[in-house]
């Protein structure tokens, strides 16, 4: 009686941990899903960012370079 008890018991918890996996493949499927749609919004919010700061520095930059050119104009003229 033991031994059909201890038989019973033993298969009844290879029964449990062998469903127990499945939930947790759904849930690792969506979290990698979740993770790359979150990767894919983070790099398309980094290009507008680089994209931002590439035009502020060529403004810059434009800036910079017709203010030395009207320096050196007005250094000529002098």
């Amino acid at each position: 009686m033991k031994r059909i008890f201890t038989i019973i018991a033993i298969a009844g918890m290879f029964a449990l941990t062998a469903c127990g996996q499945g939930n947790n493949q759904a849930e690792t499927e969506s979290t990698e899903q979740e993770a790359e749609q979150m990767m894919e919004e983070m790099d398309s919010e980094m290009e507008e960012v680089v994209e931002e700061v590439v035009e502020e520095v060529d403004s810059t930059m434009t800036e910079m370079t017709d203010s030395t050119d009207v320096e050196e104009a007005t250094e000529e003229a002098m």
